[in-house]
């Protein structure tokens, strides 16, 4: 599942890394690059929902090979875009096709994990994000360097990084069991065990929350839940799209940086969230609490996201990034764990994928945001100020929904 996300991530994220030269061969501004990026967010909001109920259909293991294929081939065919026409197609091509790998994931893990481990296993599964930031980027830069093909550095990348996916779709097929009662590996009195443990944990969600999917329309904490999802996200994509053009424009101060510095100094704040997110997560599900584990990382992000913008040095600009960085990370598999706590069923099919495809809007309003703002002022500070506001209004929601009958008392151990 991991590696999985790995690749995915990848193939959702490397556009950024090859911007440093695809806007600059292909003509692309700013607000041109940030919209192509955040298409792929349209496809995620329109698709998530219906992918996840076709998943609960025919089973996660099948769904998710198609998917893997997919996005594969998406993810490959941009290599050859020649305007900006192809490449709006294919990042909303490539929204479209991943739209259920999340959510799905994350309903996966609710089959095989009791909640009180489930925050930890979220995070081993979601290491991937920051671990594709840390190690994929400098990979990516490494592949620009590449002419092979006939193929710019830019290109090449981008078709080597889809590659995999077509790849290990076949894969899946064989190494991902639907359910514990499909695991030829799992001795019967295990399954057993945690079927029981399983299912005494949907009996009392059944009584704390929604199993039926037209009730989770309904339920206002789903939408808060999504609101809080929107601000860590946004922050997370706004960076990771523009955070290397932003370190491209260090150069007044280091005389000029190559592709791979670039990525290099990028993968710091992942680096060390990727070192930060279990930890953090185990800590969670030690305590049985997810609101405070939630909102405070979230201020000191937001908070330094803000400082920023006021920073003149390279290096303290990089500091309070990393800051944000590693607070928005270790948030990002606690907050998971809320939509499980409330929803079961049909419920819980349609909610997680409700919950990510509102949460996934901003993956497209704020590189696009950002990328306007840019061209608009001419640098990328309004467009952090509007991240860094998106991660402290999270941070309220997830206090206010503390509050809620839910999660008041258990401080969203459900």
């Amino acid at each position: 599942m991991a590696l999985l996300f790995f690749v995915n991530y990848l193939d959702r994220v490397n556009v950024g890394i090859a911007a440093v030269r695809m806007n600059a061969d292909l003509g692309f501004s700013a607000t041109v690059f940030g919209l192509g990026a955040g298409l792929l967010f349209v496809g995620y909001t329109l698709f998530e929902l219906p992918s996840n109920l076709v998943l609960r259909r025919v089973g996660a293991r099948r769904w998710i090979a198609a998917i893997t294929l997919g996005w594969g081939i998406c993810a490959a065919s941009t290599a050859f875009i020649q305007d900006e026409t192809g490449f709006y197609l294919l990042r909303f091509l490539l929204g479209v096709c991943e739209a259920g790998f999340l959510p799905g994931m994350i309903l996966y893990l609710t089959e095989w994990f009791p909640r009180h481990q489930r925050g930890r296993y979220t995070a081993l599964f979601m290491l991937a994000v920051p671990v594709t930031v840390a190690i994929g980027t400098p990979i990516s830069t490494v592949l620009m360097e590449v002419n092979a093909f006939g193929l710019a550095g830019w290109r090449f990348m981008l078709l080597a990084e889809g590659i995999p996916a077509i790849l290990l779709s076949a894969l899946v097929l064989k190494l991902l069991p639907d359910r514990p009662e499909q695991a030829r590996w799992l001795p019967a009195e295990e399954t057993a065990a945690l079927r029981a443990a399983l299912d005494a944990e949907q009996a009392d969600i059944r009584t704390h929350g929604r199993s039926s999917l037209r009730a989770v329309f309904r339920d206002g904490r789903v939408y808060v839940i999504a609101l809080i999802g929107f601000g860590i996200s946004g922050g997370l994509y706004a960076l990771t799209f523009f955070l290397p053009q932003i370190v491209a424009g260090f150069h007044t101060s280091y005389g000029g940086l190559s592709t791979y510095a670039i990525g290099l100094i990028t993968a710091i704040p992942s680096a060390l969230a990727a070192a930060s997110m279990w930890f953090y997560a185990r800590r969670s599900d030690r305590a049985g609490e997810r609101i405070r584990h939630i909102a405070l990382p979230l201020i000191p992000a937001g908070l330094a996201l803000a400082a920023a913008l006021c920073l003149e040095s390279p290096v303290l600009v990089m500091a309070a990034i990393t800051i944000t960085t590693v607070g928005a990370f270790i948030t990002l598999p606690v907050w998971w764990q809320l939509p499980a706590g409330i929803l079961t069923g049909p419920a819980a099919t349609g909610g997680i994928a409700l919950i990510a495809s509102l949460a996934n809007t901003s993956g497209f309003l704020a590189p696009y945001l950002t990328g306007w703002l840019r061209d608009l002022t001419g640098d990328y500070r309004s467009g952090m100020l509007v991240i860094a506001a998106f991660m402290l209004i999270a941070a309220v929601a997830t206090l206010l929904l503390g509050r809620t009958a839910a999660f008041r008392g258990t401080s969203g151990s459900r």
